[in-house]
């Protein structure tokens, strides 16, 4: 790749281009000022293909962005001021980074503002009133040449927030500074461990300094904003299931191809290559986590992700993966045998946990909590034990079943994690279910025929007014269309009209 050379002056308001002078030899030529787009990240006028007039993001438009800071608003106290920076840029080496760049949750649910080096904050005063900033990085045609167009604080004030005020990220500090000395404000919402870049340290170190001088009370703004981001408006339900509908898309494809290809000798890592493929294929911007893909004993580690061990005809593979669409997650995890036919004793234990599986989400309804969810699933599987002849003692089973049902799903993947597990179901909200079993090869406890064993079975489960709709019900589960989906032959294509 190219390698950035700095120069001893600032380029300002022209760009240098590398002109031919004579065979062999190269000259600098500047060029005037040049126009960059009003916004870098998509737009409907630039992607049509993927935002529709009136949208900001893919599937959710300006008004519901604007809905969402009216609704923070109404929720702070008053007298408060809450901040929300941006994801820092994760580097792989000194200057590459890993790509693509995933803002913050709570930055991106509230103004849908895609770059890094950037902030909001809220400014609500005693009264009620509420006002709105936004910190973006300037427009720098010597950086653009190198990263790609900005938004500048025009573009930004144009498209992400136009009802406030937009400025520099370069003057955070002193804005907010003053924000914290403005007579009447009493709490500023702030995460104080921000590990971002260095203007948005400063700008915290500026405000926690205000805020001891003046005995403030300082806390995270998270929780305020994760009671919101907890339920799903109608547009982010239809994201989410296609999230959900790319990911099981793209199981089908891989429990296709992982028959194939465990002929072949090669490791858990080609599965992982085809899942990710397929959910690009469908429009996924990224994988939601890193692929487990965990074949024969491997299973029983609850996130395995070295996904370097050979592929073996016989042995069962459980595959916990998920795809970013548009912003939005989804979580899978499925386990199937790579012969395409369970033995018995694999059959058995995967009738058990999938019986657990379906229970629990015919247990999701309004006024259930992920933690009653959790007893159920407990009580269900030491039956299930017990009727095996594998367990007589309930006290013993966390041995077996160590993780929680499920958890928040949204725009991160262990979603709104202020949350708790003992809130009440209520329409918009999405959880996983994923009752799940594991047994290591060396526990002598438990007969020979269960040892070695892992499974687990997770669906993502939109909470509706008169129900649930199973998000991933397209991704096999039952034991006899798990079995046809291995059997299928493999062809991974895919026609335009199901890009979506």
């Amino acid at each position: 790749g190219c390698i950035q050379v700095p120069h001893a002056h600032a380029f300002q308001r022209s760009t240098i281009h590398l002109t031919q002078s004579k065979p062999g030899a190269c000259r600098f030529r500047w060029w005037g000022s040049r126009s960059f787009a009003a916004l870098a990240q998509p737009h409907p006028t630039t992607h049509p293909h993927l935002l529709s007039p009136g949208e900001l993001t893919a599937g959710i438009s300006a008004e519901e962005y604007a809905s969402r800071r009216r609704n923070l608003a109404a929720a702070l106290p008053e007298s408060a001021i809450a901040v929300f920076p941006c994801a820092a840029i994760p580097y792989m080496s000194h200057d590459v980074p890993y790509s693509p760049y995933v803002p913050h949750a709570d930055m991106w649910y509230l103004c849908g503002f895609a770059e890094p080096f950037s902030a909001i904050a809220c400014v609500k005063r005693r009264g009620g009133e509420a006002y709105w900033h936004l910190f973006v990085k300037p427009n720098c045609p010597e950086e653009e040449l190198w990263e790609g167009a900005l938004a500048g604080v025009q573009g930004a004030k144009d498209h992400i927030l136009p009802e406030g005020s937009v400025h520099s990220i370069s003057d955070s500090s002193a804005v907010l500074r003053a924000a914290c000395e403005e007579e009447g404000i009493r709490l500023l919402l702030v995460d104080q461990v921000l590990g971002k870049n260095q203007m948005q340290l400063e700008a915290t170190r500026s405000m926690l300094d205000v805020a001891a001088a003046r005995s403030l009370l300082v806390a995270s703004p998270k929780p305020y904003v994760e009671q919101l981001r907890v339920r799903k408006s109608a547009a982010e339900a239809k994201l989410m299931q296609g999230s959900a509908s790319a990911a099981a898309a793209a199981f089908r494809q891989t429990m296709a191809a992982s028959r194939v290809l465990a002929l072949g000798g090669v490791t858990e890592a080609a599965l992982a290559a085809t899942f990710e493929y397929e959910c690009r294929l469908r429009g996924a911007e990224r994988l939601a986590y890193p692929c487990v893909v965990a074949s024969g004993d491997k299973a029983v580690t609850l996130h395995y992700m070295h996904n370097n061990k050979q592929l073996v005809p016989g042995e069962l593979l459980l595959m916990d993966a998920g795809c970013s669409k548009h912003g939005y997650a989804s979580d899978i995890t499925r386990t199937w045998p790579l012969s395409g036919t369970y033995s018995q004793a694999q059959a058995a234990l995967y009738a058990a946990v999938l019986d657990v599986n379906k229970k629990c989400i015919n247990a999701v309804a309004h006024g259930e909590t992920l933690t009653s969810l959790h007893h159920l699933s407990v009580r269900l599987t030491y039956e299930h034990l017990r009727d095996l002849n594998i367990l007589q003692d309930a006290s013993r089973l966390q041995r077996y079943y160590p993780h929680a049902i499920g958890h928040w799903l949204g725009i991160d993947v262990h979603d709104t994690s202020c949350v708790p597990g003992s809130t009440p179901l209520r329409p918009g909200m999405v959880i996983t279910i994923e009752p799940g079993l594991y047994f290591p090869s060396d526990d002598e406890s438990v007969p020979a025929w269960c040892r070695g064993i892992g499974i687990r079975i997770e669906d993502d489960v939109l909470v509706n007014s008169d129900g649930v709709t199973v998000l991933t019900a397209h991704a096999p589960k039952e034991i006899d269309h798990v079995e046809s989906a291995v059997q299928a032959d493999f062809q991974s294509t895919i026609k335009p009209a199901q890009h979506e």
